[in-house]
């Protein structure tokens, strides 16, 4: 029978958090009409030269498409590593420093994790997520600032910044 009055000293819980609803609907979604558009002028005879519109409006779709993908993890983190999608996991033993960087652009607060490596990130990646080459074309959840440096904005994510960043910092090993 468990002790009710034990304290439990529970490690931290794996998780995985996808692009919050709302983050690029605008983008693709308006991509998508900006694509219609064009094939309506091109139907009704207006020409050829609405060719471009079509294809920058698919583009666009195409490259902004994950940030609708919701149920696609972007983040997360478990016993293996610190996992960013596009990258794989990355070895906690790598990771010299997580922080958040806070700034705003008018009254939009923003948030950013930056991930400081010990190394290279090809050399601190223990295990790659594979994809297809077409995904290399597609917006990415983080941008490499540097060899050992990434950035990962939070505000785009689901949940609030400051619990992500908790719950990242409870699997860092003590230093």
């Amino acid at each position: 029978m468990r002790d009710p009055w034990a304290q439990e000293t529970e490690g931290p819980k794996p998780f995985a958090v996808g692009y919050r609803k709302g983050t690029g609907e605008g983008l693709v979604y308006g991509g998508l009409f900006a694509a219609a558009l064009g094939g309506v002028a091109i139907a009704t005879g207006s020409g050829p030269a609405f060719l471009v519109l079509v294809a920058a409006g698919l583009a666009a779709t195409f490259h902004y498409y994950p940030l609708v993908e919701a149920r696609r993890p972007q983040l997360g983190a478990n016993g293996d590593g610190l996992f960013i999608e596009g990258i794989g996991f990355i070895d906690w033993a790598e990771i010299a420093d997580l922080e958040l960087y806070r700034t705003s652009v008018r009254s939009i607060a923003l948030t950013n994790l930056i991930v400081t490596l010990t190394r290279p990130l090809e050399d601190a990646v223990v295990r790659r997520e594979k994809q297809p080459v077409w995904r290399a074309l597609m917006t990415r959840s983080y941008t490499r600032k540097a060899p050992t440096r990434l950035e990962v904005p939070l505000h785009t994510l689901q949940g609030p910044a400051d619990e992500i960043f908790a719950r990242l910092r409870a699997y860092r090993p003590a230093r």
